[in-house]
């Protein structure tokens, strides 16, 4: 007898098994009846049943109603803008929103016939885990919400909330919106601006090990990127999340969708005059490594003239509103601020938006107290039609105009001489 049949023998008496039965027959057969005792030894020593919680779901709606949503709640309105990062009433909004749009925010009765969770449990442990950056399981004890529900709820609380909200909350300027926006621009001393543009990193913890090295750029640890524009009252106007984080901004800019609707005619027109000039397309205000095209402003590197110096300050100024956007995005909600620990990248996204939907809400509800953070590929072809050949043609020409360098650098200097006369050197 052999090594192997010695072992095998030795393992089937360990399990009352006659070996007898075993030892004659074909490998085939061996395997297949090995492969069945593995299976049941993995049941018997490794299965654990589930030990059901008897948690207390009726007083876990109940104290948060008499905390925070009765006549007379026990904790004030700061207490409740400090942990839910919001007013009451835009929270009332949200949760009337998302049970609108996902029946899994429908109270129902379990198979027992006692009643589930209600919506403002799903929804206050969703918002705990984004804003404090908690685990699942943190919010159990005073919801009464298991962890994996817990989770559940947070996928499709993110997922309604794009859903309700998404079309208002975060899109691309209307005519109303590029007026209000050069008007604010013209009073900064940027006539044309549509707001700044950069690139924020959030480190990915639990990502695929086989990704490391695509998502891993300046840090040691993975990363994906969100590019944002931003105007001066931190609305984010452009969102663009889930690129890898070893792309550079200008790598996310070629990928990014925010000059789709200037090339294909969509786009508001835009029209403003500076230093006797006159332009038809906006810009934003951007570092150095974005591309000299007439769509960015760049500050002057190493500026040597007075003037020059003086446009340079304004600018790095004026450009510092996507930090401060991304810094308050942050502050509110932490789940963004520390690493995310998910694996899936399309949750993780819709987490991303889910947050700078709310953030703009938040924006609109509040106005300038928005910014108290006090808290602790080419697609499907068209058909031809009459006139493809002229939007073809305007298509490219958009394209050209919006890599322009020598418009850029006249715009630049343009604004130089603009702010130059209209503050000279105080």
């Amino acid at each position: 007898m052999n090594e192997d049949e010695n072992s095998l023998l030795r393992y089937l008496a360990e399990l009352d098994t006659p070996s007898y039965e075993l030892i004659d027959d074909d490998d085939e057969e061996v395997n297949v009846k090995m492969a069945a005792m593995d299976a049941e030894s993995s049941r018997r020593y490794l299965f654990h049943p589930r030990r059901l919680v008897p948690r207390e779901r009726d007083d876990g709606d109940a104290r948060i109603r008499r905390h925070y949503f009765c006549a007379n709640p026990i904790y004030t309105p700061e207490q409740f803008r400090r942990r839910f990062r919001m007013s009451r009433d835009l929270f009332n909004r949200i949760l009337n929103g998302v049970i609108s749009v996902d029946p899994y925010f429908e109270q129902r009765g379990d198979c027992t016939g006692l009643m589930g969770l209600s919506a403002l449990q799903k929804v206050v442990a969703s918002m705990r885990i984004l804003a404090y950056g908690v685990p699942a399981d943190a919010t159990d004890e005073y919801v009464q919400i298991g962890e994996s529900t817990a989770r559940e709820a947070l996928i499709h609380f993110c997922s309604a909330v794009i859903t309700a909200f998404g079309k208002e909350y975060l899109h691309s300027p209307t005519h109303t919106d590029v007026a209000h926006l050069l008007q604010e621009g013209e009073a900064r001393g940027f006539p044309g601006m549509l707001g700044s543009i950069d690139c924020m990193h959030w480190e990915w913890r639990h990502y695929p090990t086989s990704w490391k090295g695509m998502f891993t750029g300046r840090g040691k640890h993975p990363t994906m990127i969100l590019e944002a524009a931003a105007s001066h009252d931190l609305w984010i106007w452009h969102a663009y999340f889930g690129l890898p984080g070893s792309c550079n901004d200008i790598n996310v800019l070629h990928r990014s969708p925010i000059f789709s609707a200037y090339v294909q005619g969509e786009a508001p027109p835009v029209h403003f005059t500076v230093n006797g000039r006159t332009y038809d397309m906006g810009y934003y205000l951007a570092d150095g490594i974005y591309p000299e095209w007439p769509a960015f402003v760049k500050s002057v590197r190493h500026p040597m003239e007075r003037k020059t110096q003086r446009f340079s300050a304004l600018q790095e100024s004026a450009r510092k509103d996507i930090a401060r956007a991304f810094v308050v995005l942050q502050a509110r909600w932490a789940v963004i601020r520390g690493p995310a620990y998910g694996w899936d990248r399309e949750r993780l996204s819709d987490i991303m938006t889910a947050c700078i939907i709310m953030h703009n809400m938040i924006v609109e509800d509040e106005k300038s107290g928005a910014a108290n953070t006090n808290f602790s590929d080419i697609g499907t072809l068209a058909d031809p039609s009459r006139g493809s050949l002229v939007e073809r043609e305007a298509f490219i020409a958009a394209n050209h105009k919006l890599r322009n360098r020598a418009l850029h650098f006249q715009l630049q200097s343009d604004l130089i001489e603009h702010n130059w006369m209209r503050y000279g050197s105080t």
